[in-house]
């Protein structure tokens, strides 16, 4: 392993043990099938990089940012639902993903590719990610309270609107930094797998939190390694890794937390 690789790895860990560590926020909060469809709307950022030579990172950062902002912005606005307005977002991103991202990139930006990321790339989302851990820690309790108790939360004055929208940031960013990994198609392999496996196994709250992100990480480690190895894309390589956990942890699987 060179140390381009190296770099790459070190870098998927961190990514994987955010997107860990969010996914255990959305498994509480019930919001899994928001983030699987908001990684589309980070399609047009990754076209948009690619059409004018620009970092697809920051992109699509950029896009997955103000389509975050639009959907806060309209549930606050109307009666919809989150999940309705982004699944109208979600189909119209796709659409417009897939019309402006040439043919032969197409495939990498669904299941995703590390072949042509660089060092400074690999270190700037290891930075994103271990940001996106940090805040998430922090902030943890008022997220996993406004879902789990929202009267409660309401007592201690955490306003839901406006962790809705602090969640939705994180999901972004944190999907923003993973797509290169896995694709906007496969993000659920980071977010949601992983979590759903730890809270099966998991016998505190605490430890659904680690076991998540662990579980994320060395899904993703594996998938990079395999990927480096036998040449195989690496989203599909962390999808079936992380699939063959979680089907195993319905063996061990505990009472609900």
């Amino acid at each position: 392993m060179d140390a381009l690789q190296f770099i790459t790895l070190f870098s998927g860990v961190v990514v994987a043990a955010a997107s860990g560590a969010v996914g255990s926020i959305l498994v509480v909060r019930k919001m899994t099938l928001l983030s699987d469809a908001l990684s589309h709307v980070a399609l047009p950022g990754i076209a948009l990089g690619i059409l004018f030579h620009l970092n697809p990172l920051f992109s699509g950062i950029a896009v997955l940012f103000l389509g975050v902002l639009l959907i806060w912005y309209i549930e606050t606005k109307t009666n919809l639902a989150i999940e309705s307005i982004t699944g109208v977002l979600f189909v119209t991103a796709l659409a417009i993903g897939a019309l402006l991202i040439p043919q032969q990139d197409i495939l990498e930006a669904f299941f995703g590719s590390v072949k042509n990321m660089s060092v400074v790339t690999s270190l700037v989302q290891a930075g994103i990610a271990l940001g996106i851990l940090a805040i998430t820690l922090y902030y943890l309790k008022p997220l996993a309270l406004s879902a789990i108790a929202p009267d409660l939360s309401t007592a201690a004055r955490v306003s839901q609107s406006r962790m809705e929208l602090f969640l939705l940031i994180l999901i972004a960013f944190t999907i923003a930094v993973g797509v290169s990994f896995v694709g906007v198609l496969l993000m659920s392999a980071l977010l949601i797998v992983p979590a759903v496996t730890a809270k099966n196994i998991a016998n505190s709250f605490k430890g659904f939190i680690v076991m998540s992100m662990a579980l994320s990480s060395l899904s993703l480690a594996a998938g990079l390694i395999f990927s480096n190895v036998y040449n195989i894309n690496p989203g599909l390589t962390t999808v079936l890794i992380s699939s063959c956990a979680f089907f195993v942890s319905l063996i061990f699987r505990r009472k609900t937390l």
